[in-house]
């Protein structure tokens, strides 16, 4: 009997333990997991991005009509959306002498697209790539610069300024 009454509390903490055993909660862990892809756009010019400092466009003398003018290579728009729109800064693109004097040249600015030429001023929506090497001809917008008088009718002398071209996602 006395081994009897020595297992019986020992059975009992025993019992005791395990319910208490349960009422612990398990170890959990939460984990809040979120992502935010944000719209990016590139802008590529003869397969490769355009550097921060821009790139040089030098407007030669066209031999038939005699004015400055030149017409890019294709312009691609690179990223993760559909679409982007694309638009220059400026509403108008005139080109101040740099030096000893204070003629401007006044420019047309055009994209083209497509085929189709339309104002460099007004916004144009363009398709964009994932990748450059999907870039055809058929997805590549140029861009083209034409003084509005012939090259006879400015000052001799350099003429320059800067555009910014605003490339934005369409989501």
């Amino acid at each position: 009997m006395i081994t009897k009454n020595r297992l019986t509390p020992a059975g009992f903490l025993l019992l005791l333990w395990g319910q208490l055993g349960f009422a612990i909660p398990n170890s959990q862990l939460s984990v809040d997991i979120s992502a935010e892809s944000v719209a990016r756009v590139s802008l590529y010019y003869r397969g490769l991005p355009v550097p921060e400092r821009g790139i040089d466009f030098v407007l030669p003398v066209n031999g038939l009509s005699q004015k400055l003018e030149k017409t890019s290579s294709n312009f691609y728009v690179v990223g993760n959306v559909a679409q982007a729109d694309i638009v220059f800064a400026e509403s108008e693109f005139i080109l101040p002498q740099v030096y000893g004097g204070n003629t401007e040249m006044v420019l047309d600015g055009d994209f083209i697209f497509s085929g189709v030429a339309t104002s460099a001023s007004q916004t144009l929506r363009v398709p964009v790539l994932a990748n450059i090497n999907e870039g055809t001809s058929a997805n590549g917008l140029k861009v083209k610069f034409s003084s509005r008088l012939t090259s006879g009718n400015y000052t001799k002398g350099d003429y320059a300024n800067v555009f910014t071209l605003i490339v934005t996602p369409v989501i």
